[in-house]
């Protein structure tokens, strides 16, 4: 049975909100205040808690922040209840944390539509319930957002695009999109286009919340529809959490419509695990080398192994000029450097496509040492020795036109064929589709 704690001061309002839950199947705990609110969630980890914002002993905030701060109660869906209208309220409980903001009085239908929206989706399909389809289908990859730190519009730009990062891969109806940088947006459209009398599930992974990597998400147009599920997965950034960094970028002061107007059925995962599955699809998740908190992801498909590191720095040239800088030799640091290199070569190790960092050629990478981002060279190399079979150099710098990156995957080409290797080198391009047949 679905178990939900009210925490409710008014004796009326607590008697029929539990009259109407227990009516429809939930098991409902009750508490007068915030402190043995919270003590009952502590004990019994419900679904939902459905809490008034004017409690004593613990306000509605305050119950809300103690929840989320909690990882044992992550999958706990906190709604938030007042009689005030204020929208400095209404915005407070989203930034709190809660899923959802009720004025009373409430509605029974009302309630009970947003209780359905907050109950934890079904565990993961299992390899019985996946689809014969999907089994079998291929993996499309399909590019939407090619570049690095802000987008760059402009003739100069037009034969590789100048949106920010966001690539989709599908598996048969298996909808999973890569980032949510500028390109995101006709993405969405696009769904929205071709998805418009059939049921839409999406998974977003995000690699990180810098902002070239988020920047698309208020216009993502799917977020916005009640009959499409966007799933949101990401790891906990080194400031906020995946679903305050996407509420600080839509506060008023910044866009005009608030996180909380998306539809109720967008949901934020933080990562606990860096192996998951997603259908069919088996993902593998990497800490690169990048600052703050940031993943590279594999995903096994039925049809082949797609990799996506769009913010790498390689360790051992990392290392090596800064070495130079400072005057240090240090043989130890080498080796450290080289054994984390040696870790992402595993990590990519016969991947069918790579889609990675090659922001920066030779010549310009000692000048943005540090920075986060490849050079070219590296990620040609890792991808050779990692035995991948086709590399997409990504995240192109904003002061890379047309003919520059022409010119680094020329570079890149010359030196595969240098290797005797067998890696095939493009830029990746919006727009750009590459098709993994299954085996």
């Amino acid at each position: 049975m679905k178990t939900i704690v009210l925490i409710e001061n008014d004796v009326l309002t607590r008697a029929l909100l539990s009259q109407c839950l227990a009516g429809e199947g939930w098991c409902v705990m009750e508490a007068d205040n915030g402190e043995a609110g919270l003590d009952l969630v502590q004990k019994h980890h419900p679904a939902v808690v459905l809490c008034d914002i004017r409690t004593p002993k613990g306000n509605g905030f305050k119950v809300c922040r103690s929840i989320r701060e909690q990882p044992a109660l992550e999958s706990t869906r906190v709604i938030l209840t007042s009689v005030s209208r204020f929208g400095n309220d209404r915005d407070s409980a989203f930034g709190a944390g809660a899923h959802d903001y009720l004025v009373k009085p409430i509605p029974p239908a009302d309630l009970l539509r947003t209780l359905a929206a907050c109950v934890p989706k079904e565990p993961e399909p299992t390899e019985e319930t996946i689809s014969e389809a999907e089994k079998h289908a291929p993996t499309l990859v399909r590019f939407w957002g090619v570049r690095g730190s802000i987008p760059t519009p402009g003739h100069q730009t037009a034969t590789f695009g100048g949106n920010t990062s966001c690539v989709e891969v599908r598996v048969g109806d298996n909808v999973i999109i890569l980032d949510a940088g500028s390109g995101i947006r006709l993405l969405g459209q696009s769904l929205m286009k071709e998805f418009r009398d059939k049921p839409l599930n999406i998974t977003m992974l995000v690699t990180h919340t810098h902002w070239d990597h988020i920047q698309g998400f208020p216009f993502f147009i799917p977020a916005y529809s009640p009959k499409v599920s966007v799933r949101v997965l990401g790891y906990e950034g080194a400031v906020h959490g995946l679903r305050g960094a996407l509420f600080e970028q839509m506060q008023s002061a910044f866009f005009p419509v608030a996180l909380h107007q998306m539809a109720s059925h967008v949901t934020f995962e933080e990562l606990d695990d860096l192996q998951f599955k997603l259908g069919s699809v088996r993902v593998s998740a990497i800490f690169a080398n990048h600052p703050g908190i940031c993943l590279g992801y594999r995903l096994s498909t039925p049809a082949g192994d797609v990799v996506y590191m769009p913010d790498h720095e390689a360790y051992e040239r990392h290392e090596v000029e800064r070495q130079k800088v400072s005057g240090e030799t240090s043989e130890q640091g080498l080796d450290y450097a080289r054994r984390q290199d040696e870790k992402v070569i595993e990590f990519i190790r016969g991947a069918d496509v790579m889609i990675a960092d090659s922001q920066y050629d030779a010549a310009e990478y000692p000048a943005r040492l540090g920075w986060g981002h490849t050079c070219a060279d590296d990620t040609v190399q890792n991808a050779i020795l990692g035995g991948v079979k086709q590399l997409f150099l990504f995240h192109h710098d904003p002061d890379h036109h047309d003919k520059k990156i022409e010119s680094m995957v020329e570079r890149a080409q010359e030196w595969v064929a240098e290797q005797h290797s067998t890696l095939s080198v493009a830029a990746a391009r919006e727009g750009a589709e590459y098709l993994l047949q299954p085996h």
